[in-house]
């Protein structure tokens, strides 16, 4: 797949692997930004006193932000510049940091956390892109797409060891604020390193926005999410239900409403041609499992580590820095060997993840259990998932036209935003539900554990019939 770079304005004298480094800072903190509040979740429960249903909001709610608006930030980069609207997304993301770390309630947590999804939307589309037209040899597209994928894994894992020690550190009163206004100094740094060594691109005029389409996909997601949290706490009454069904109307509108302007040659906010591309279809359905089952892994376990094993939030933060390291490695391998093995190692990668399930459900059956005791699991797991998250990119872009690039990319983190959000809708709710009415977070965490092994067989099965 060949790129023009003759979309940038300037010539491209500065390194693209030192851009490639300045941009995916953005990536890397805004997945930071999904799992430092899962470590962090019992503190700012307890401060504010908040329902199970609130504090999967605050983590939801970013998401959701995140997920509406992705197309939306893509579709303006096109328009204004990547590099200026990659800069005002990082100022956007910045601000609201600062907006979530000094909120007085929950209600504004939850809808600076919303604010803080939708800065990060106009921020990370630009990656994907910048990096498919900084490298116009396919092998150095791999290993770049590769390395966005090791920096969301990073952001994953770290995002958790940061959350214990701000949480422990007792630097300020509220410890929990830490965990949103350390973005301050870290948005910064990225501006100024974005202004001074990321090459900006031409500004596309013809681009127009899908107005009618940002409103219905808006209100369709918020009408599918928001009754999923709050039927686990309430019971699901009617309204929930009803809001389910309205939200399924409304995507099926919204896809009749996108072919209609794919047939009459104006810009849908998403090209339903993208998915006639096979291997973008399924990757895509890939990403909708595995990204479900990562987000909301990631926030049982450690709030299963404080609440079941009652081991402070440093010392649970502490164990993700085995499961760190091991996905750094099993990435750095993942990106020097995926075009050999490729659909063969996300299978192998699913496989791991399922193991790592299973052994810690074995362990389960003995009477006394430590956190040590389940420290190898998240060891394969962390090899299972650095495996699997720098290669689905590249799967999903393998015959992707150059010119469909820039909407693949947007499609594709949305949906990645969506799973996660539902995964900690659906998953994570099954989690808090069954531990709040059993009392019991042993039994709460096996039955997740079944539940997102069902997932990946799904994920086994799709990539099964990727033409190889």
């Amino acid at each position: 797949m060949k790129t023009d770079r003759s979309v940038y304005i300037n010539n491209y004298s500065t390194s693209p692997w030192l851009s490639l480094a300045i941009i995916l800072l953005a990536p890397l903190i805004t997945v930071v930004d999904i799992f430092i509040v899962n470590i962090s979740a019992p503190a700012i429960k307890t401060y504010f006193n908040s329902s199970d249903a609130a504090l999967e909001l605050v983590v939801a709610s970013y998401l959701l932000g995140y997920a509406v608006f992705l197309i939306t930030g893509s579709r303006t980069g096109d328009y204004l510049g990547k590099k200026k609207v990659f800069i005002a997304g990082l100022a956007a993301f910045t601000i609201t940091s600062a907006l979530c770390g000094f909120a007085i309630s929950m209600p504004m947590l939850i809808v600076s956390r919303f604010l803080q999804g939708v800065a990060a939307a106009f921020t990370v589309p630009q990656t994907i892109t910048l990096i498919q037209l900084n490298f116009q040899s396919p092998t150095d597209r791999d290993k770049a797409y590769g390395m966005y994928g090791m920096a969301l894994g990073t952001g994953a894992t770290l995002g958790q060891f940061l959350g214990g020690y701000f949480i422990s550190s007792h630097l300020i009163t509220d410890s929990w604020r830490l965990i949103f206004l350390v973005n301050l100094p870290v948005g910064v740094i990225a501006m100024v390193l974005a202004f001074y060594f990321v090459p900006e691109s031409q500004q596309n005029k013809s681009t127009r926005f899908d107005i009618p389409g940002i409103f219905i996909l808006t209100a369709a997601l918020s009408l599918l999410v928001y009754p999923i949290i709050q039927g686990t706490e309430l019971g699901w009454p009617l309204w929930t239900k009803a809001m389910l069904v309205a939200a399924l109307l409304l995507l099926l509108f919204f896809v009749g409403y996108q072919r209609k302007l794919g047939q009459q040659q104006k810009d849908p906010l998403v090209p339903l041609s993208l998915f006639k591309i096979r291997s973008f279809n399924i990757a895509v359905l890939c990403v909708l499992f595995f990204f479900g089952v990562n987000t909301a892994y990631i926030f049982a376990v450690s709030i299963f580590f404080q609440s079941g094993f009652n081991i402070p939030p440093f010392t649970a933060g502490n164990y993700f820095v085995f499961q760190t390291g091991a996905f750094l490695l099993a990435s750095l391998w993942s990106i020097k060997n995926a075009a050999r093995y490729r659909v063969r190692l996300l299978q192998v990668a699913a496989g791991l993840m399922i193991l790592s399930f299973i052994c810690q459900l074995v362990l389960f059956q003995e009477k006394f259990i430590t956190p040590w005791d389940i420290l190898p699991c998240l060891i394969i797991y962390g090899i299972g998932s650095g495996l699997m998250m720098p290669s689905l990119l590249k799967v999903a872009m393998w015959d992707m036209p150059a010119d469909k690039a820039g909407a693949a990319s947007g499609v594709y983190s949305t949906i990645q935003q969506v799973s996660s959000a539902l995964g900690i809708s659906i998953l994570g709710g099954v989690f808090l539900y069954l531990a709040r009415t059993s009392g019991n977070f042993y039994f709460a965490y096996k039955i997740a554990l079944f539940c997102m092994m069902g997932y990946l067989l799904i994920v086994v099965v799709l990539l099964n019939r990727i033409k190889r």
